[in-house]
């Protein structure tokens, strides 16, 4: 999921344009009781992570980069799976540049880049999760990627291309990520022995587990609660779990992965 990462909420446009929200979606005014009890026991100093979050948003998008710069340090470019994560971080950073070069109050550019990101966005980790499977499940994810595809055209023709669908598409396609990803750790620790590409992809699954299931959290908690405080808060939570899904990948193809095609679980 993408939420641009250098933007720190002014008024209410900024802050759902940074959660791909449009603003008429976010009209609860009641906090559910499970979020009430949460906020009155986790008392955050939200000034002071209102002015660290520039700064964390900073590491959080140099840390995207760090995939596509160990691809070419170990030579990793050979392994499909490998190279679609460095893109996936890649894109996932690179979103972030134009408020970085002065485009901030440029709300069509920044919604336009979102939008287009949303539709890449699942596509691009089913493909990840496609060359890193074998038989059956292989197939599943081809069909699966295939009807994926098929429902963004479904879903674009329908609601437009616009946030009343991106928000549907990111729905189901952050669920499906994360179904897959339980999945991939699942089979990772009923083997006893396990090739340096497993490995890595574990370390890549849990990464997707952790960035996944939070954007969810994140997702739910902001349009359940629309306050500024509580859009700092979450854009605290969501670089925090960015930078740690990035240390998890990076660790993972620095420690384990090899610059040759694991023939084993690609046939």
């Amino acid at each position: 999921m993408y939420f641009p990462i250098n933007a720190c909420c002014e008024n209410a446009l900024s802050a759902t344009s940074n959660f791909r929200i449009k603003q008429s979606s976010f009209n609860h005014t009641k906090r559910p009781f499970f979020c009430a009890y949460i906020y009155k026991y986790l008392s955050v100093n939200t000034r002071l992570i209102t002015f660290l979050n520039p700064y964390i948003s900073v590491i959080a998008i140099l840390f995207c980069f760090s995939p596509l710069l160990l691809l070419f340090i170990k030579k990793l470019n050979k392994e499909k799976a490998y190279t679609l994560i460095a893109i996936y971080w890649l894109l996932n950073g690179s979103t972030n540049l134009p408020e970085w070069l002065g485009q901030s109050e440029n709300v069509s550019l920044l919604n336009g880049i979102t939008l287009l990101y949303n539709l890449l966005d699942t596509p691009l980790v089913l493909l990840v999760f496609y060359f890193s499977a074998s038989g059956n499940k292989k197939r599943m994810l081809l069909f699966l990627t295939i009807l994926f595809l098929i429902f963004e055209c479904i879903m674009v023709l329908w609601k437009g291309y616009n946030f009343d669908s991106s928000v549907i598409i990111i729905g189901f396609g952050g669920l499906l990520i994360l179904v897959f990803s339980i999945w991939g750790v699942t089979e990772f620790f009923q083997k006893i022995e396990h090739t340096s590409f497993e490995t890595t992809m574990g370390f890549i699954y849990a990464a997707f587990i952790f960035e996944y299931a939070l954007s969810i959290v994140i997702f739910i908690s902001n349009y359940l609660n629309f306050k500024k405080e509580t859009v700092d808060v979450n854009l605290f939570v969501y670089y925090l779990s960015v930078i740690s899904a990035t240390i998890l990948t990076s660790f993972g193809l620095w420690r384990y992965a090899r610059p040759t095609m694991a023939e084993e679980n690609n046939k």
